[in-house]
């Protein structure tokens, strides 16, 4: 299983989603961990090639 790194206070970020998305956040994750594609993702080139943002959206209360 690959690590997770995470960097500033997105861990704390992370931490303080509703349950729900922190829910759906931590399978995206565990998917990545285990080598697999995220559910919805960008490229994120400026970081560098094969670097990875997972998209999630959640509507909380109808917004």
């Amino acid at each position: 299983m690959k690590p997770l790194n995470f960097v500033g206070t997105s861990l704390d970020d992370l931490r303080n989603f509703p349950d729900e998305a922190r829910r759906a956040a931590g399978f995206e994750l565990y998917a990545v961990q285990c080598g697999l594609e995220p559910s919805d993702w960008r490229p994120m080139p400026a970081i560098g090639l094969g670097s990875r943002k997972s998209v999630y959206m959640s509507w909380v209360n109808g917004e």
